[in-house]
């Protein structure tokens, strides 16, 4: 009789433990971080805020009233420091399930203090898509208060945008600067074009780029570290060769 329980109590244990292997390699966690390891990239399950990103003034990120990050990827591509993150940010209006990309840029010395926002004017995505509830315009607004932003006049290059800048006379020199450059076949304004839903950043010499409310899944996340790393890389690009 002892010895059938012991064979009962270890054959549970056995069958929990690998029950608990397979739901951890097919949870979230476990799907991003082999992304992690097959790319010789960090992962952390659960992060807290870096003196950067507050020093940054993000909205989505500095003003929610809990943020919890998780699911932490850092790396490099062609040496530029990148991460991504699942951000949840809990809200009045409901709880919001993004995911985000950080890239940190190399630009001149002049543009370092601007902090600048690219807002889509049309998600163009139905609200049914969202995953918890959708961000609305005037959350968005506030943020834009409280981070003392001012909203530039409609600028031609991007139409479909709402841009907003602590300093609209140096974010006009850099959307200038980056628009008149040739060197590649990526600007700011195209990149942008091709990719009208994406919420863009700039402030402290790193780029934030997400779609509101909206989660990647495994098969997304690698192409969109590669997109976000193209417009990076191409800014940094044209910083090189105005200097």
């Amino acid at each position: 009789m002892q010895l059938l329980f012991a064979f009962i109590v270890l054959s549970t244990i056995t069958i929990s433990a690998l029950l608990l292997i397979m739901l951890s390699k097919n949870s979230r966690s476990g799907k991003v971080r082999n992304i992690a390891i097959h790319h010789d990239w960090q992962y952390e399950e659960f992060v807290n805020f870096s003196d950067d990103i507050k020093v940054a003034n993000f909205g989505l990120l500095n003003y929610s009233q809990n943020v919890i990050f998780r699911h932490f990827i850092n790396g490099d591509i062609d040496s530029h420091r990148f991460s991504f993150f699942d951000c949840r940010a809990i809200e009045p209006s409901g709880i919001h399930n993004s995911s985000l990309i950080l890239y940190h840029l190399n630009l001149q010395a002049k543009y370092e203090n601007l902090h600048a926002c690219f807002t889509p004017i049309d998600s163009g995505r139905p609200l049914s898509d969202a995953m918890q509830s959708p961000i609305d315009k005037n959350y968005l607004a506030r943020l834009r208060q409280m981070q003392k932003l001012s909203c530039l006049t409609p600028h031609y290059a991007f139409e479909n945008h709402e841009l907003h800048a602590n300093n609209p006379s140096l974010l006009e020199q850099f959307l200038q600067q980056h628009l008149e450059e040739s060197g590649t076949d990526i600007n700011l304004s195209t990149w942008i074009l091709a990719h009208p839903h994406l919420h863009i950043e700039i402030s402290d010499g790193m780029l934030l780029a997400y779609q509101p409310n909206r989660l990647l899944d495994e098969e997304s996340i690698i192409p969109a570290i590669n997109a976000v790393s193209d417009i990076s890389n191409s800014l940094n690009n044209a910083d090189i060769l105005e200097q």
